[in-house]
């Protein structure tokens, strides 16, 4: 049912939205004291790798 409504599954890339959403969390936690930029950087991190690990 999955590949006739166009929700396939590809593993690689929920591979890569995994990581990004855990390096992004990395980032988050250990960056967020000491710079502003880091902190909008790890949360388009954790965007982006939600977005390939949703649609993937």
């Amino acid at each position: 049912m999955r590949k006739y409504c166009g929700g396939g599954t590809n593993s690689r890339a929920r591979l890569a939205g995994i990581a990004l959403m855990a390096l992004g969390v990395l980032a988050l936690l250990l960056f967020v004291p000491y710079w502003v930029w880091t902190s909008v950087l790890a949360v388009l991190l954790i965007s982006v790798g939600f977005l390939v690990w949703r649609f993937s």
